[in-house]
């Protein structure tokens, strides 16, 4: 039987940003690291709110 999760050639993980853009600076990583954390935060929050969303659906079903 073989690996359910082997990666196929489409879905394979493409070298990070920091490997392909060696010539940044320290600051415009630190901006893009920055940018990173809010767009994290944001769709963190998001997340929460569909989960309320979803269970609130479900306990109105009942």
């Amino acid at each position: 039987m073989g690996n359910v999760y082997s990666p196929s050639t489409k879905d394979r993980v493409l070298p990070s940003r920091l490997q392909c853009d060696e010539d940044k600076s320290d600051s415009d990583l630190d901006n893009d690291v920055i940018a990173l954390l809010e767009e994290n935060a944001r769709l963190r929050a998001l997340v929460t709110q569909l989960s309320d969303l979803v269970l609130r659906h479900v306990v109105d079903q009942k």
